[in-house]
């Protein structure tokens, strides 16, 4: 196994990119496992200019060394041997946000804010100290198994100061992923807090949509789109109103139509995080036995969480709404008042964007409850019935429903045409199976039935949206 700096021994590779290869190692001296950035002279010397990339490997280690922040894997030690330079690193145990969208899909509204928010507050914090990270990316952004985000990846910061940005590149230089870039670091204009809101708009997006907010087959393609073109509406009937215009605008293409700064969207997606439940591997449970957790608590009840804050009737959209009354506990901030405590406290009123179904009248509560006729008049076809709503909606839930239901009707089917006699009587046993799944379908559709509308109150309300200015 090799050793670095006489301590640090290689076990495992876990990546590999343009800043170089990424190790699991174990440090020796300490007996800890830690992550090991490793910038080789090899890599170094395929690069045209060899010594900007060594510049920015060591600004990274000097900007993340300086970043003191649970969403940023601290810096435990760097150095150079014979062979390059490497950076010693908090090992992050979970998967990437990229990863956790593949697998999962588009990501629950409560799971998409509590993601974004993690991240403002880490653009808070790097903002604040003149930093602008211009590489947010789901791959950038590491989600642990108690659910709390790391934002990696500093090498390609650059420094605001006063006057306007010292440059980390060269002039003209476009550095950062495409698909996530701002309009403006594209056009090699210089990169502002807004820059990175815009990239944290891409990624939002696609952790709801479950696709970038572009795609193309060439860069110069996806530049364009970027440039000129909207992105398309997100088709998410779950989404609220507020969350969707937040998105619209994270990704104006002025800069100035953007939210102010990363604090004000940190505010506005918190009133999203709510209810949130494990996701695969992911439970949000896990950190409230962790240090920082029981740490961060005491520290949110110092800044005055017994405070109860009321949740507002109205979000507007020119300002960040109050923050609700409780919400996930691995995105609570010690400036931002929580009630605390581990359970779930008692929201109050609905939030804001919840439709009001008692303002619908009697005809267009039945209008949208036909589809529950096929269930209602023949037993053998409830599957139809979760068929269409599965796919009007978009909801796996409701297809996975239909296929179960579409399989017992099969299965009872079979039974029947297996157990009747020649006198055209049906086995008892078969008659029960068919009225038991007869009965069970009208009750489940019974009490599906006040979500679907719920649903279609959202896509009636976006439909009658007036087009934004």
């Amino acid at each position: 196994m090799q050793l670095l700096g006489g301590r640090y021994e290689l076990t495992a590779p876990l990546g590999r990119g343009g800043m170089g290869e990424v190790w699991e190692a174990v440090d020796r001296q300490l007996e800890r496992r830690v992550a090991v950035k490793l910038l080789t002279n090899e890599a170094i010397m395929r690069r045209p200019d060899p010594s900007e990339l060594v510049r920015r490997f060591a600004r990274e280690a000097e900007l993340t060394a300086g970043l003191q922040h649970p969403g940023v894997p601290a810096v435990h030690d760097a150095g150079s041997t014979e062979d390059g330079l490497f950076l010693v690193m908090e090992l992050v145990d979970g998967c990437t946000v990229a990863d956790l969208v593949a697998e999962q899909g588009p990501l629950p509204v409560a799971w998409a804010a509590a993601i974004a928010a993690q991240v403002c507050s880490v653009l808070a914090i790097a903002h604040g100290r003149s930093l602008v990270h211009r590489d947010i990316k789901p791959q950038n952004l590491m989600v642990t198994r108690d659910g709390t985000v790391k934002v990696l990846d500093f090498g390609v910061a650059t420094v605001l100061d006063a006057v306007g940005v010292v440059r980390i590149t060269r002039t003209g230089e476009t550095v950062g992923t495409p698909a996530y870039m701002a309009p403006e670091q594209l056009r090699s204009e210089r990169a502002t807090p807004r820059t990175d809101l815009y990239a944290l708009g891409c990624v939002l997006y696609e952790i709801l949509a479950g696709k970038p907010v572009f795609t193309a087959t060439s860069p110069h393609a996806l530049s364009y789109k970027h440039l000129e073109e909207d992105p398309a509406p997100l088709h998410r009937a779950d989404v609220p109103l507020p969350l969707e215009d937040l998105v619209r605008r994270l990704l104006a293409k002025d800069p100035r139509q953007r939210p102010g700064d990363a604090r004000e969207v940190y505010e506005r997606l918190l009133v999203f995080v709510q209810g949130v439940h494990p996701l695969g591997d992911v439970d949000p449970a896990l950190s409230m036995s962790t240090g920082m957790q029981l740490h961060a608590r005491v520290l949110v009840r110092l800044a005055g969480a017994d405070r109860r804050v009321p949740l507002a009737h109205s979000v507007s959209p020119s300002g960040p709404p109050p923050m609700p009354a409780g919400f996930a506990p691995f995105v609570t901030s010690p400036s931002i008042p929580s009630q605390g405590p581990a359970h779930m406290p008692d929201l109050g009123p609905p939030p804001p964007w919840e439709p009001r179904m008692a303002r619908r009248g009697f005809g267009w509560k039945l209008g949208h409850s036909l589809w529950m006729v096929p269930t209602l008049a023949f037993g053998f076809l409830t599957w139809l019935s979760f068929l269409y709503i599965g796919v009007r909606h978009r909801r796996r839930a409701w297809l996975i429903t239909a296929a179960l239901y579409g399989v017992s009707t099969v299965a009872s089917g079979a039974f029947i045409v297996t157990t009747t006699d020649e006198k055209g009587v049906t086995s008892t046993p078969a008659a029960l199976f068919w009225l038991a799944l007869f009965l069970g379908g009208v009750m489940h559709a019974a009490g599906v039935n006040p979500g679907r509308l719920r649903l279609r109150a959202h896509l009636d309300a976006r439909d009658s949206r007036p087009a934004a200015p």
